[in-house]
């Protein structure tokens, strides 16, 4: 009997530790090698890349979430879906994780980029308020 409890004591921790660290399988990687994403840039990724415009868009406030692509400024979901359907989530983007740093109140991605207006190593630095992508930077990953 006490072996069945500490095996359901077992159980219960290690469901507990999976709940609490959120991971994205880093697909194309021969080792099928893992990062830890935190899980709204976890779910931002599965959204991007599901193709889901409007999934994609409520990660940021409608009037103030931000991208920054390079230089440029998009604010609010109107910029970000016209700039979105052009060069994101329209030109067919896949984003795959391929090393994830905390600095600060940013999270910096590491990600290999494929889409019809792009493709190559990037680089997607977030700073998040709670549940939202208060801005998202792209930047050359080299």
């Amino acid at each position: 009997m006490r072996t069945l409890v500490l095996i359901v004591l077992l159980i219960s921790a290690l469901q507990v530790m999976a709940c609490e660290r959120k991971s994205v399988e880093v697909n194309n990687m021969t080792d099928a090698a893992q990062i830890t994403l935190p899980a709204t840039i976890e779910n931002f990724v599965k959204a991007v890349n599901d193709g889901d415009n409007e999934r994609f868009l409520a990660f940021f406030d409608e009037k103030d979430g931000v991208i920054n692509d390079w230089g440029r400024k998009f604010v609010g979901h109107k910029a970000i879906r016209e700039w979105s359907d052009k060069e994101f989530i329209g030109a067919k983007g896949k984003m795959t994780p391929t090393k994830v740093e905390k600095k600060g109140e940013e999270y910096r991605v590491y990600a290999d980029w494929k889409s019809n207006f792009y493709s190559g190593a990037s680089l997607f630095i977030f700073t998040l308020d709670g549940a939202k992508i208060r801005e998202m930077r792209i930047e050359s990953a080299k």
